[in-house]
């Protein structure tokens, strides 16, 4: 019996190193006809390209898309599929889009609601870095609020839906305090510290004046960075900034009217935007693709060894099943009432 189970544990293995090597030697044609089920269908207007999973795929020029979604913050994901719309991997997407030579536009579509102060310098510095090179634009989904918006103002375009919830320009820290709780049960908090502000913040005391001059000092002084880094992005003096800031929420319609963005418009409107942008940057592309629009590369579509399998398998399965099933069940739907910088 154990040398029954032996001999179908191996059948499996060898199976699947099989799929594996199908799907590295497919021909690029039919991958690329399994990748074309995989666009969203607000991109139909423009020759979608998903970034293929082998080296050596499309060296043309381009117009690369990178989505963010949900929470900014710089933990990394520990899921077995890779989550290309994390903070992290879209750092390291806007780096790469910026370097890259053959991308001539890059386009970020935001669906967050902020995130820590860190993440969102880091993602606004690199948006600032990618833009000395060559057009940023940026597309609001439902919401790109407070960090959110603080990476969108790097840009050289926003584009928000009329309803998008955006600004929340602000800084905010809080906690619970239990000090009165435990006082009614007799239960004390003990602390042993080496300095009079290490426990500052902590549940079991009164915070004193002190301790809350500090902490506002702190986020005074963030929230100065945030304006002065919103007021440099969008070349608006600070005072103004400032005045309708106040960590104020708006839609894509109010933000419009106060210059927090530039254009209402969808996705698509955004892509067309930014093929616009990258012929005046690069007049060159203007002349060779005259009124044709340059491919966009959907950077969140990328091919993942899953995509391998299941194109070596079945190459009439649509990936986007897997997709909506596997890959996105970290939705950044549940946290949106977070509309704040923590």
């Amino acid at each position: 019996m154990k040398y029954y189970n032996k001999n179908i544990a191996a059948l499996i293995i060898v199976i699947c190193i099989i799929c594996i090597f199908i799907g590295l030697f497919t021909p690029k044609l039919k991958i690329e006809t399994i990748s074309s089920k995989y666009t969203v269908q607000s991109s139909k207007h423009f020759p979608v390209m998903p970034s293929p999973f082998f080296k050596g795929g499309f060296k043309g020029e381009k117009i690369s898309v990178i989505k963010l979604e949900g929470i900014i913050n710089d933990s990394t994901n520990s899921s077995f599929f890779k989550d290309s719309t994390s903070s992290n991997s879209v750092l390291d997407l806007i780096i790469k889009a910026t370097k890259d030579q053959s991308v001539k536009a890059i386009v970020i579509r935001i669906n967050s609601p902020g995130g820590t102060v860190a993440a969102s310098q880091e993602l606004y510095k690199a948006v600032i870095n990618a833009r000395k090179k060559k057009p940023v634009v940026i597309t609001m989904g439902d919401i790109a609020a407070s960090g959110g918006y603080y990476i969108s103002s790097a840009a050289n375009a926003i584009f928000a839906n009329p309803g998008t919830l955006t600004g929340s320009i602000g800084v905010i820290t809080s906690y619970l305090n239990f000090y009165d709780l435990l006082n009614k049960i007799g239960v004390k908090g003990v602390v042993i510290k080496s300095g009079n502000y290490k426990d500052i913040g902590n549940p079991t005391r009164p915070m004193t004046p002190e301790e809350r001059k500090i902490l506002q000092a702190l986020l005074d002084d963030t929230y100065d960075q945030f304006l002065s880094d919103v007021a440099k992005g969008r070349n608006i003096p600070k005072t103004t900034i400032a005045k309708i800031a106040q960590g104020l929420i708006y839609t894509g319609k109010q933000a419009k009217k106060i210059g927090l963005v530039d254009y209402l418009g969808d996705y698509n409107q955004a892509i067309k935007h930014a093929q616009k942008l990258a012929k005046e940057r690069f007049p060159y592309l203007a002349r060779k693709y005259g009124k044709a629009e340059l491919p966009i590369e959907e950077t969140w579509k990328s091919g993942s060894i899953l995509d391998v399998f299941v194109g070596a398998i079945e190459s009439h399965i649509n990936p986007s099943i897997i997709d909506n099933k596997l890959l996105k069940n970290y939705s950044y739907s549940k946290y949106q009432p977070l509309w704040l910088l923590e």
